[in-house]
């Protein structure tokens, strides 16, 4: 079954879902996308998911794809947490004898991660590929000083990021990204300060905070955001329950890599595994 819909989020942001629910359902899963991108790229993931027989609840987040907001602006990067909140909701209510997971990736594995921290007990784990967990490569001292001082005077401002050429080794995945027109590549001021300041800060500041069973995943030739900063936060959050894998060779979007069934494999044997395990429990 197939579902798109629109859930009103804080601020009358508009958030566009869908959902992909097959037959007799064991888990359910939450995708947060990565920063500039959208729902529609986890297609050849959510129909992997779907032959599990895993129900995929995916959403655009604000600014992004076909959600409202303004293009790649936040007011505050709890905005995404909240917005991912909603979706997790709606699966927990349509699901609730199951456990639901959620899956980050890059930036939304940043949403992720402040989700664990702050929401402790909502999900069954969490899956984090290539979380920006620490800042992007491109981030510096100096950069951060420019930021601050921009926010104050042009939050509104648009930097152009186009991370295209990085994000997989595949020259097909580049074009289809370069030719999207629900992807942009240029973000406000404020998304960054909120995004990889004030965002980032809270999340290392509360890595302990951090508690769910988690599986962390990272191409070690990701060049976007470094394979060291899933290291140090596997290293610094409380789980008690926790693997990290990186993989040789692969990009920062190791779902997007001529390997990503491996990838893929990897991530269905944990959920197949906790799922298991909470229907023991039950």
């Amino acid at each position: 079954m197939k579902e798109e819909s629109i859930i009103r989020a804080s601020n009358g942001i508009d958030i566009f879902c869908k959902k992909n629910i097959p037959d007799e359902p064991i888990a359910a899963i939450v995708i947060v996308h990565g920063f500039a991108e959208h729902l529609a790229r986890y297609d050849y993931f959510v129909e992997k998911l779907n032959q599990n027989r895993i129900a995929c609840y995916r959403f655009d987040n604000r600014g992004h794809g076909k959600s409202g907001g303004a293009i790649l602006d936040v007011e505050s990067y709890n905005d995404f947490i909240h917005d991912a909140d909603l979706i997790v909701q709606k699966a927990k209510e349509e699901f609730p004898e199951l456990p639901v997971f959620m899956l980050g990736h890059s930036m939304g594995g940043f949403i992720a991660a402040l989700y664990g921290e702050r929401f402790k007990d909502r999900l069954a784990g969490q899956v984090l590929s290539g979380a920006a967990t620490d800042e992007p490569s491109a981030i510096n001292s100096a950069l951060k000083t420019v930021i601050n001082i921009l926010n104050k005077l042009f939050p509104k401002l648009r930097i152009k990021n186009d991370l295209s050429a990085l994000i997989s080794r595949d020259e097909e995945v580049i074009r289809q990204y370069r030719n999207d027109p629900l992807i942009h590549n240029k973000a406000t001021i404020r998304f960054y300060k909120q995004f990889v300041i004030e965002g980032m800060t809270k999340l290392k500041n509360n890595a302990k905070e951090y508690s769910y069973d988690c599986l962390i995943l990272h191409g070690r030739d990701d060049k976007i955001i470094s394979f060291k900063s899933s290291e140090n936060f596997y290293n610094n959050i409380s789980s008690k329950n926790k693997q990290i894998k990186i993989y040789d060779n692969l990009y920062h979007e190791i779902l997007n890599e001529a390997e990503k069934d491996t990838v893929i494999n990897d991530i269905l044997i944990w959920i197949k595994d906790k799922a298991a395990n909470f229907a023991l429990d039950k």
